[in-house]
């Protein structure tokens, strides 16, 4: 799954355009296979999913072997090649580039020059130089001019009035509460710093982040290969005092708790900040295959099954010594789900009525990259895509045989889902709507560019857990035979919408919530 500051900061620097491309209401298609035929073959195929095959996937895909599957990455090829042998031999047809199963898009890698990374900052009683992954995490941008101003802007939650002139060149510091780049409170900060042209912006984080949240922050954020016009840095808390009360400013209590009140400009202090990186240009792989349906009206109507099957790759060791982001959950669990579901599909002894396309993206851990591609880029008319059913994150167990039907109530693919579980009741699955919806997690994986289609989408997921992006996100913590039920109820629900006999579509209602939600959060 994408980390939240990806969607965060796009809100600062990207802007986002919507479809218009309405579905809503459509009229219901003629079912174009009898009901008790397509019950037979319909489970018939779903008893022959795998458990077996699931654990196959996840154990090749999460091997130390792909090296966590990085964008790009030898072990990101791999992947790919291994995918693709998946869906060649279940008998689907390539659906990328020239013929062949991969559609490669363009990718420009930023690699942060820890060797060469300077963060140290100057004030009456000396200087004080900071280690990076120790004392702080950063994202990279332009270099700081050398011995920069400052500004104290005081909370990051609150207004700031007078940036505008008293942050242009300078760097400015922001107290906060909890993880600035998992916390709408900061876009205010954000934006007003980007108003005042500041040279960067240091969060002074608070003591929930700790020496590992500070180490794991620096190791995921390194590789993100994300450049932005400015850095920004996070500070631990202990070196956050220090610097304040060098500067003989109380470290603020609350979130009220500004003294002097802000924008302050500190003549006494000067910043060093560089943080240089390396460009390297690629073409990293998604991975797209099709099942034709059989209908001549519906056979020209796709239904996408995704998942990204990329991670982070190598980072910096845990306590155990382990570097290696093997991102057994997040996400071979969802792609594994997807190969079984397109096998069971293409065992049916008949195609059904609507076609069907695996897409497997890569780019994902960067920003979705790889789903943003193929939906500018589809291989099919966009305007014939009628859903996603997105799997992220699907292999772990933290509420029993529950599954987060992210965006369920916003469509009629919910109540289709609870359908399914109802007729199939063995699975002994229930799927829920978002538990925290603040954390917006239905604008965090491949089907928002779906979605900023106003295309039909839901994202099943299981939600994060303490292993989330994390060395030890491994297999052997993995349900699988929880995944395998699951892997039959996305089969389901796909069956029922291939076969005519329902229709995904937008409630009214649902459709102008998720448009304001992109509106107001940039969507991208």
């Amino acid at each position: 799954m994408k980390i939240t500051y990806m969607a965060l900061l796009s809100t600062i620097f990207i802007g986002c355009s919507t479809s218009s491309n309405i579905r809503i209401a459509s009229p219901l298609p003629t079912t174009t296979i009898s009901e008790e035929e397509y019950q037979i073959i319909v489970q018939n195929s779903a008893n022959n999913i795998s458990e077996s095959k699931i654990y196959q996937h996840i154990s090749f895909l999460a091997s130390d072997d792909l090296l966590g599957r990085d964008t790009p990455s030898p072990g990101l090829e791999t992947a790919a090649s291994y995918i693709a042998d998946q869906l060649m031999d279940a008998g689907l047809k390539p659906l990328g580039d020239d013929g062949t199963f991969f559609q490669r898009f363009p990718y420009v890698s930023t690699t942060l020059t820890k060797q060469s990374l300077t963060f140290n900052y100057t004030t009456a009683t000396g200087q004080e130089s900071l280690e990076w992954a120790k004392d702080y995490w950063v994202l990279p941008g332009q270099e700081v001019a050398s011995e920069a101003e400052v500004v104290f802007g005081g909370y990051a939650g609150n207004p700031v009035e007078g940036l505008n002139w008293e942050g242009t060149g300078k760097v400015v510091l922001f107290t906060t509460t909890g993880n600035p780049l998992q916390s709408e409170e900061t876009l205010s900060a954000l934006q007003a710093a980007g108003r005042a042209r500041a040279a960067g912006i240091v969060f002074l984080l608070d003591d929930t982040n700790t020496a590992d949240t500070i180490l794991d922050l620096a190791g995921a954020i390194a590789g993100q290969g994300i450049v932005l016009p400015i850095p920004i840095v996070g500070l631990s808390n202990s070196k956050s005092q220090k610097l304040l009360q060098a500067i003989g400013i109380p470290y603020p209590t609350s979130p009220d708790d500004s003294t002097p009140q802000p924008p302050v400009t500190l003549p006494q202090v000067k910043i060093n900040l560089r943080t240089p990186f390396e460009r390297s240009e690629h073409t990293p792989p998604n991975v797209v295959g099709l099942l034709p349906g059989s209908d001549p009206l519906l056979k020209d109507q796709y239904i996408v099954y995704s998942a990204h099957f990329d991670h982070v790759g190598v980072g910096i060791p845990d306590s155990s010594g382990d570097s290696l982001y093997n991102g057994a959950d997040d996400n071979a669990s969802g792609t594994s789900v997807l190969l079984e579901t397109a096998a069971a599909f293409s065992r049916l002894p008949k195609p059904l009525a609507r076609s069907i396309i695996f897409l497997a993206v890569s780019g994902e851990e960067k920003g979705l990259l790889g789903s943003k591609y193929f939906s500018e880029n589809p291989t099919v008319p966009l305007e014939d895509i009628i859903m996603n059913i997105n799997l992220d994150m699907v292999g772990r167990n933290p509420q029993p045989d529950t599954v987060v039907g992210v965006g369920k109530q916003y469509t009629n693919l919910g109540e289709l889902t609870d359908e399914v579980l109802r007729e199939h009741m063995d699975l002994g699955i229930v799927v829920i709507e978002d538990p925290e919806p603040e954390d917006q997690l239905f604008f965090r994986s491949d089907h928002l560019h779906f979605i900023n289609k106003d295309i039909p989408a839901i994202f099943f997921t299981g939600g994060e857990h303490p292993d989330y992006h994390k060395p030890s996100d491994e297999s052997d913590k993995i349900d699988f035979e929880k995944t395998t039920r699951l892997t039959k109820m996305v089969f389901y629900l796909g069956a029922r919408i291939a076969t005519g006999a329902a229709s995904p579509e937008w409630t009214e209602e649902g459709l102008k919530e998720v448009r304001r939600i992109i509106a107001e959060s940039g969507g991208n």
